[in-house]
């Protein structure tokens, strides 16, 4: 019997090492599964019972996507609410971006608001939504009335744009939330057209690899204001009311657990947490 040399033990071994790395380091990528019918965009998850979900186990999201040519629908379930951080106020972007990159050059803000009629009337003229003069007028009749907005922006280095709501042969961008026991369900659409036919279309076709990215939570340009203005205010009665020089300099929590700020002793709310990950994404060839 031949007899392998300590030089080539040595050689194997290497090989193998390097192997056990270029496997470990493969990334996983998500497919989005032909779906032989428009998914109804509804805040439910029936229309995707046959589909496997992917888990995101840090944050205790699942998630899937599918397509039918035309648009692009991913169905994402938060399954402890604690992550759903301020999601209410800053909505959830969807970044597109090419395979080899986690861009945010393009993507598609999903949010919800409460709005009155008149609030309503400007948000739909700013996505080109026709009104007739009746249904301004049918909005405008209780001014108390509250209504429930979806709306779709774009986003990324052009700044916000509003989509047209109608534009033929292109689906708007659109979402609904729904829930499951304590599972909170989000469900998109988004289109597949290049940006050159419709400012929402994330321009990848079937067949394509790219990366997706969800961000969420933090706070809001809105959210920052009010909480600067409410900093300077505490300021103010904190010098009012002589707080102590000491608790301040050592940076201890008063009664109410808030941190001390140095210089004046104003307390500072710890911020809402802001979530992010990134999604690799093959979209699967037509099966028409």
């Amino acid at each position: 019997m031949r007899k392998i040399g300590r030089g080539s033990l040595l050689g194997l071994a290497f090989l193998s090492f390097i192997l056990i790395i270029n496997l470990s380091g493969q990334k996983k990528v998500i497919e989005a599964i032909w779906a032989p019918e428009p998914v109804n965009i509804d805040g439910n998850n029936n229309d995707w019972t046959e589909v496997a979900l992917n888990t995101e186990k840090n944050l205790a999201i699942d998630y899937a996507f599918r397509h039918d040519g035309r648009n692009l629908y991913i169905l994402f379930i938060f399954n402890d609410p604690k992550f759903l951080s301020t999601i209410n106020d800053t909505g959830l972007t969807i970044y597109f971006s090419p395979a080899t990159k986690k861009s945010k050059d393009f993507g598609l803000r999903f949010t919800r608001k409460n709005v009155t009629g008149e609030e309503l009337i400007a948000l739909m003229e700013k996505q080109k939504t026709e009104l007739t003069e009746e249904q301004k007028a049918k909005l405008r009749e209780n001014p108390k009335a509250r209504y429930l907005f979806y709306e779709a922006i774009v986003v990324g280095k052009k700044g916000e744009i509003y989509p047209p709501h109608d534009q033929e042969g292109v689906a708007p961008p659109a979402f609904r939330v729904g829930r499951s026991g304590k599972s909170i369900i989000y469900e998109f659409r988004v289109p597949l057209a290049p940006q050159s036919t419709y400012v929402a279309g994330i321009g990848f076709q079937p067949g394509q690899d790219l990366r997706v990215g969800f961000e969420w939570g933090g706070m809001t340009q809105e959210m920052r204001k009010a909480m600067m203005a409410r900093m300077a205010e505490q300021g103010t009665q904190a010098r009012a009311t002589e707080t102590s020089l000491e608790r301040t300099i050592s940076g201890e929590e008063d009664e109410g657990g808030l941190a001390m700020g140095g210089g004046g002793g104003v307390p500072l709310r710890s911020t809402p947490k802001k979530y992010s990950f990134w999604v690799d994404l093959k979209i699967s060839q037509n099966q028409q």
